[in-house]
């Protein structure tokens, strides 16, 4: 699910938090609960808040933004306990920085606080799907919003494999978003040729 560049979040270029773009749901009456979006740091990722962020503007719902932290590997036996534990609050201080660091660089952050949209980051650790469908059931949300994870190469037409997980195993409704194609070639390119 870490599909994003490793040192750097990308930026979504136009008008990412225009409250003009609303989503289009296809589903009966509005959602009721909180708005969860699994964020990994991708261009696919921006556009799931973006569509959050309207869709919260409209039915006045907070947004979670979770990010999966992957298990500290602790195959050599020998490992003790004391660096387990200080490799994993590395990896958790070092995820913190970069939601911060994504929030602030697409202009998230001072957006939902312009329009007095409520937020929560949650920073969960393990695999991507069932940190996805416990914070969603949880927090008793309304609706999941991801990115579609597209893969590159002859596969990227697919859905990404937790994405397509999320959507059959999910017990609440799922709307998955892809970027929009307007955005900088370069950064298309580069994803395609890797």
């Amino acid at each position: 699910m870490f599909n994003g560049p490793p040192n750097d979040s990308p930026t979504y270029s136009g008008e990412a938090f225009s409250p003009s773009h609303r989503p289009q749901l296809l589903m009966e009456g509005k959602p009721q609960g909180p708005i969860v979006i699994p964020v990994d740091f991708s261009l696919d990722s921006v556009e799931a808040v973006k569509q959050g962020y309207n869709l919260s503007l409209s039915i006045k719902e907070p947004i979670y933004l979770l990010h999966v932290i992957p298990e500290v590997d602790e195959k050599p036996k020998k490992t003790k306990r004391k660096t387990v534990l200080k490799k994993s609050r590395k990896q958790r201080d070092k995820a913190a920085d970069r939601m911060a660091k994504f929030l602030r660089k697409n202009d998230i952050a001072a957006a939902f606080k312009k329009d007095g949209v409520k937020y929560h980051i949650s920073l969960a650790r393990g695999e991507p799907l069932a940190a996805i469908l416990t914070t969603a059931e949880k927090v008793r949300a309304g609706i999941i919003i991801m990115g579609c994870g597209r893969n590159s190469g002859p596969s990227s037409n697919l859905l990404g494999a937790t994405t397509e997980r999320v959507l059959r195993l999910a017990q609440r409704p799922v709307m998955v978003v892809k970027r929009p194609l307007d955005m900088n070639k370069n950064e298309i390119l580069g994803e395609i040729q890797t």
